[in-house]
């Protein structure tokens, strides 16, 4: 069985743009994990930059088309050798972030921007099954300055390029800076389980971010049509 991502419960707040606010919900391997850590919390930090980009120079922000409305269909991570499909992810009955049904594919927030618009896109994924590694199973190992790759449904393709990789215990998962707005940023996401895992609750205790943003974009001529 899949693990259940660690995210927040959220609802919506009628004055922003579908994005949610809530309490922390865990987000957990159901059966058991591929691998497994130490369940020791006591030396645990709450973050952990695993990598960083250097402070960024003053130069104006680039200007973009814009991108219509369009779901992603894939991923790409080059430096990971990851190519994956994107599935589509909303909110379950009590409010938490859906999760993807299986540790091969990744979803997308579909209450988030498209991925390249203005605003916070997030894409959730697996880090592993009892199965064995998922897609994110090395996402913690991604560096600042190193690319991801994303096409929409209408042909578009996407271009971000890593700024931060942070590890947060799912007591402190900062859900306004995952899902909220960055200013005029046009922000990636990435969102997985990490950290020790607790083979009694069967939850890992992390979760790892990827934050990234646009540096480039092809806009199909189906998105002008």
């Amino acid at each position: 069985m899949a693990e259940a991502l660690a995210l927040r419960r959220v609802r919506h707040r009628a004055a922003l743009t579908p994005f949610l606010w809530g309490s922390v919900a865990a987000l957990a391997l159901a059966t058991g994990a591929w691998v497994t850590f130490d369940t020791s919390t006591t030396t645990l930090p709450a973050v952990a930059v695993l990598s960083v980009a250097p402070t960024p120079s003053k130069a104006p922000s680039p200007r973009f088309p814009d991108i219509p409305k369009s779901r992603p269909i894939a991923l790409s991570i080059p430096s990971l050798g990851v190519t994956t499909s994107v599935g589509v992810l909303g909110l379950q009955a009590d409010g938490q972030v859906q999760v993807p049904t299986t540790s091969r594919v990744v979803g997308w927030y579909r209450y988030g921007v498209t991925p390249g618009q203005v605003g916070s896109a997030v894409i959730l994924g697996h880090v592993d099954s009892y199965q064995g590694p998922g897609e994110f199973f090395n996402l913690k190992s991604l560096k600042a300055g190193q690319y991801l790759k994303l096409t929409l449904a209408d042909g578009t393709q996407a271009r971000f390029v890593v700024t931060e990789v942070v590890q947060y215990l799912k007591t402190a998962f900062p859900d306004r800076s995952v899902y909220g707005a960055h200013g005029a940023s046009r922000s990636l996401q990435l969102v997985t389980c990490g950290g020790a895992f607790d083979q009694a609750t069967g939850h890992y205790l992390s979760n790892v971010v990827v934050y990234s943003h646009l540096v480039g974009v092809t806009v199909s001529h189906r998105a002008t049509a």
